[in-house]
């Protein structure tokens, strides 16, 4: 049975940052340094650290932080869960009217909660994606951390999800950069979220439902958050994940006679596949590729994108597969720069 430790109890939080954990103590210190300032300043955030069994220093670390007066719960499983198991006891465990999974990696920087909560205090949002900063060593190495960065409201789903896959550095599956309305979530019917383990993707299905549900969602321009990406190694099949696997999520959680369905597989295509697959095809020792296109033409062969634009990058030999991804990625950033100027500006 998990073992809980909490700092305080009392109101339902407006938001509960939730943090996943596994054996990387030096990262979730360098988060809890800088996350400590800020929730001690918000009485009505909660922090949430799901400890999946670590190995390592883990539990003194946040028991020491917890002493000094951090305000935290504490779950420490007592045998790994998985990574999916874990993200799903994350947002179950939320008592928070929205819920914000952070890697135990990435970084909040200072004054991003006092930017980011009134957007979550006055008329609910479904849905926020916050943009993401990438770093290596030190958190705002490349210097371009912003405590006032754009904000942009979205009514209706389509264009959100455009303008969320639009972002190289952070879209959907990039947990740290989603905030969900729980309650939004839990008012929709829904298939049990434990549908999605083994997919590595467990954490779509409470974005799924929350997008198809959208009424009003929110997007913050880079500058609050920043993810490590330090460690590129991805060993599990790519085209299964973040193919096979989103198809099927999108098919559970949104539904094949939901246009929002097809959608969904297009913005994947046009997202992920024409930033990420290139580059771990080149590092293929990093990562398994096996067989992507027999994998993927079952589920995606019925869009001309698939055609179009994913499969000379998945079957043609480097050097074309080189040139069509720059084609590609020049489209993308000429519509990154005009979708940005159409949507509301709200901050």
């Amino acid at each position: 049975m998990p073992i809980s430790t909490s700092a305080e109890s009392g109101a339902i939080p407006l938001l509960t940052i939730a943090v996943p954990t596994y054996n990387r103590s030096a990262n979730l210190a360098l988060l809890l340094r800088n996350l400590a300032p800020q929730i001690a300043q918000f009485p009505q955030v909660e922090l949430l650290i799901s400890d999946n069994a670590s190995p390592d220093d883990t539990e003194p670390i946040v028991r020491r932080s917890i002493a000094e007066g951090l305000r935290c719960r504490y779950i420490r499983n007592s045998e790994n869960l998985d990574a999916d198991p874990n993200f799903l006891q994350c947002y179950e465990q939320a008592a928070g009217t929205y819920v914000w999974i952070l890697g135990d990696d990435d970084v909040l920087f200072p004054g991003a909660l006092s930017y980011i909560l009134p957007y979550l205090s006055g008329e609910p949002v479904d849905i926020a994606l916050v943009a993401a900063l990438h770093f290596n060593h030190e958190p705002n190495e490349t210097g371009l951390a912003n405590p006032n960065p754009k904000v942009h409201l979205y009514k209706v789903p389509e264009a959100f999800l455009h303008s969320a896959m639009l972002r190289s550095d952070s879209d959907l599956i990039l947990i740290s950069s989603v905030i969900v309305n729980k309650d939004t979530i839990e008012r929709e019917p829904h298939p049990d979220f434990t549908v999605g383990y083994r997919t590595q993707l467990v954490q779509l299905g409470w974005t799924f439902t929350a997008i198809k549900r959208l009424r009003r969602a929110v997007l913050f321009e880079s500058g609050l958050l920043a993810v490590c990406g330090l460690d590129p190694t991805r060993m599990f099949d790519l085209a299964r994940v973040f193919g096979v696997n989103w198809e099927f999520m999108a098919r559970t959680f949104v539904g094949r006679d939901n246009p929002l369905y097809t959608t969904l597989l297009n913005e994947q295509l046009y997202s992920w596949f024409v930033t990420r697959w290139y580059g771990m095809r080149r590092n293929s020792n990093r990562t398994i590729i096996r067989d992507p296109v027999g994998q993927m033409k079952p589920f995606y062969g019925h869009l001309a994108l698939f055609w179009v634009c994913v499969y000379p990058l998945l079957s043609w030999p480097m050097f074309p597969a080189g040139c069509w991804v720059i084609l590609w990625r020049t489209l993308r950033r000429v519509d990154r720069l005009l979708h940005r100027l159409r949507p509301q500006r709200v901050g």
